[in-house]
């Protein structure tokens, strides 16, 4: 059987995302990954902590941070302090979402290429495969 190089494929996948979402991030002068963080934020309103960011993106602690605090600096989004003070979340404010909807928008014509001609059915069983083969990948960390 022939295995599908999964290495290259997401590198090559990540790098034309980056492609796509540039023009967004070269209008609003932000850096990838502070216009990840805002997609994120926007993507995902269930998570709205950093760490949240750090897990879910796989991108370091301090490049969330930094990019929260320029972000923050520009009053793209907010940061909110829960009442034990352990604890920061964060919210876009008007102009973040407006940016992010871009981002947003960059996404989707993204995402319909990349599937384009694949079937509701294959898409489903891509999920599927993937997900045994992110539980392997867990395994190993396990075993």
């Amino acid at each position: 059987m022939e295995l599908i190089n999964y290495f290259d494929l997401t590198g090559r996948a990540k790098k034309q995302y980056s492609r796509v979402l540039e023009p967004v991030s070269r209008k609003w002068a932000l850096t990838q990954n502070e216009l990840n963080v805002l997609l994120f934020l926007y993507n995902n309103p269930q998570y709205d902590r950093a760490a949240d960011i750090v897990v879910c993106r796989g991108i370091s602690k301090s490049h969330v941070s930094l990019s929260v605090n320029n972000l923050e600096g520009r009053g793209l989004l907010r940061r909110f302090v829960s009442d034990d003070r352990r604890t920061a979340h964060l919210k876009l404010t008007e102009q973040g979402r407006a940016i992010a909807q871009e981002g947003r928008e960059a996404q989707r014509s993204y995402f319909a290429e990349l599937y384009r001609g694949i079937t509701q059915e294959e898409v489903d069983q891509w999920r599927r495969i993937t997900q045994k083969v992110c539980e392997n990948i867990e395994s190993f960390d396990k075993g």
